[in-house]
C-alpha cells in the first residue's frame, strides 16, 4: 500500500515541478507581451465603439483613440512611454519603432496596465479640447462625458417621486417622518454613488469585460505551455509511473522531495483570489524576495520595509514601492527585472531538484521533437500534457492531500506492526 502511494505522490512531484516551470513561463509571456495592456487597449476601444459610435466616421478610429490615451505618458506605468524623450536612447527606440517585430512589441510595451474612471474622464476632455470647436469628434466627445445612463437617472427620477409623496409629520410624528426622509435620502445617495452618467456605468462593465478576457488568455497560454513542454520534452506520463514504480531510489528522493516542493510552490503560486484578474497574481513572496534582491545592488534602498498584505501584482508593487521615499523612477524598472531574474531562480532550482532525484526533464540524448516511440509513447505524452493543462494549483492541492494521507497509512502501519 505504502510503495503504490509513494509511487502517486513522486509522480505529483513531478507534475507540480513541470507545472511550477509552465506557471513562470505564463507570467514572463504575459509581460513579454504586454498582454494587460493589450486587453485595456480592447475593452477602452469596445467602450467608445458602443458609446461613441459615431467616432470613425468623424475621422478619430476608437482603436487609435484607446492606444493615444493608454501609451501617454501620463497614464502609462511603463517607462517606453517616456523613453523616446531622452536625447540618447529616444532615436534608437524610435528607429526600432519602425522595425516590424520589435515595433510591435514596444508599442504594446507602452500600454498602461490599468486606468481609473477620472485619468480616462480626463484625457477625452483633454482630446476634446485639442481637436477644438470646430472638428466633428469634439461633440461625440462632450457628448460622451455628460451622457446620462438611463436607467440611473430613471431611478433617481423615482426617488425624486417618493421624496415628494412624503407627507408633512403631523403632531406627535416628527420622529418618523425623520425617518422616512432619512431613508429616502439615503438611497438618493447609494443611486448617485451607482454612477448616473453613461461612461461611467459602462466604463465598470467594460473593464470587467477585459479582465475576464485576460483571464481567458491566460488560461490558453497555460494549456498552450502544457502540450508544448509536453512534447518537447518527451514527458511520458506512462513511462514515468513504470519508472517510479521499478524505481525505489528515485521514488523515495521524489517523495523526500515533496515538502521542498510545496514550499516552492507556495512561494510561486499567489494565494486564491489575493489578485485581481486584470493582471497576471504574482506571489507575495516573489515580489518580497526581488526587493530584498534590489536592496543588495542598491544600498540606498535598505530601509525599504515589507511589502504591504494584499499586494500580489507586479502593477501594485510597482505603485507602492514608487511611493517609498527616496526610492528613484530607474527602480521601478530594476524591480520588474529583478523578478523576472527572482523568477528564473526557481525554474532552475526546480529543474536541478528534479535533476538531482533522478528526473531529466530534456531526454539526453534528444531524440528530436517529433520522434516518439511509437503509440504507446505518444499517448503517455498526449496524457502528459493533458495532467499539466490543470494547472499547478491543482498538483499543488493533490500533493498537499497525498502528503497527508500518506501520514495517516504511516501511522496506521506502525500501529498494526507494534500490534
Amino acid at each position: 500500500m505504502m510503495e503504490k502511494l509513494d509511487t502517486l505522490i513522486a509522480f505529483a512531484v513531478v507534475m507540480l515541478g513541470v507545472s511550477l516551470l509552465i506557471t513562470i513561463l505564463t507570467q514572463l509571456i504575459s509581460t513579454a507581451l504586454g498582454l494587460r495592456g493589450s486587453n485595456l487597449l480592447w475593452g477602452l476601444e469596445t467602450l467608445f465603439q458602443e458609446l461613441a459610435p459615431g467616432l470613425a466616421a468623424a475621422g478619430i478610429r476608437p482603436g487609435d483613440l484607446a492606444k493615444e490615451i493608454i501609451q501617454d505618458q501620463l497614464i502609462s506605468d511603463s517607462s517606453f512611454s517616456r523613453v523616446e524623450r531622452m536625447k540618447i536612447v529616444g532615436p534608437l527606440v524610435g528607429y526600432l519603432t519602425q522595425v516590424p517585430l520589435a515595433g510591435w512589441l514596444i508599442n504594446r510595451w507602452r500600454y498602461a496596465t490599468a486606468i481609473r474612471l477620472e485619468e480616462l474622464v480626463r484625457m477625452v476632455q483633454r482630446k476634446a479640447d485639442a481637436l477644438g470647436a470646430g472638428h466633428a469628434a469634439t461633440p461625440l466627445l462632450t457628448g460622451l462625458l455628460s451622457a446620462t445612463e438611463p436607467a440611473a437617472r430613471r431611478r433617481l427620477q423615482m426617488l425624486s417621486a417618493a421624496l415628494a409623496d412624503v407627507a408633512p409629520p403631523a403632531a406627535g410624528a416628527v420622529a418618523n417622518y425623520s425617518v422616512q426622509v432619512d431613508r429616502v435620502l439615503q438611497q438618493a445617495v447609494d443611486t448617485a454613488q451607482q454612477s448616473v452618467g453613461k461612461l461611467e456605468t459602462w466604463f465598470n462593465s467594460t473593464m470587467d469585460r477585459a479582465s475576464q478576457r485576460f483571464a481567458v488568455q491566460l488560461r490558453l497560454w497555460t494549456v498552450v505551455f502544457a502540450f508544448v513542454v509536453a512534447f518537447a520534452a518527451h514527458l511520458d506520463s506512462l513511462q514515468l509511473l513504470q519508472q517510479l514504480a521499478a524505481n525505489p531510489d528515485t521514488r523515495a528522493a521524489l517523495v523526500n522531495m515533496r515538502e521542498g516542493m510545496l514550499n516552492q510552490a507556495k512561494d510561486i503560486l499567489p494565494p486564491t483570489g489575493a489578485a485581481p484578474s486584470t493582471e497576471v497574481p504574482i506571489s507575495p513572496a516573489i515580489l518580497q524576495q526581488a526587493v530584498e534582491q534590489l536592496k543588495k545592488t542598491d544600498p540606498a534602498l535598505a530601509k525599504i520595509g515589507p511589502i504591504p498584505d494584499g499586494i500580489s501584482t507586479i502593477q501594485d508593487a510597482v505603485a507602492w514601492l514608487a511611493q517609498q521615499p527616496g526610492v528613484p523612477a530607474t527602480t521601478q524598472v530594476e524591480f520588474r527585472k529583478a523578478i523576472v531574474t527572482v523568477l528564473h531562480n526557481h525554474a532552475d532550482k526546480i529543474n536541478n531538484d528534479l535533476a538531482n532525484a533522478g528526473i531529466q526533464i530534456l531526454p539526453v540524448p534528444y531524440p528530436g521533437i517529433l520522434k516518439f516511440g511509437g503509440p504507446r509513447n505518444l499517448l503517455g505524452v498526449l496524457l502528459a500534457a493533458a495532467f499539466l493543462s490543470l494547472g499547478a494549483p491543482f498538483w499543488y492541492n493533490a500533493l498537499r492531500n497525498l502528503s497527508n494521507l500518506r501520514t495517516v497509512v504511516a501511522t496506521k502501519e506502525a500501529n498494526e506492526s507494534a500490534a
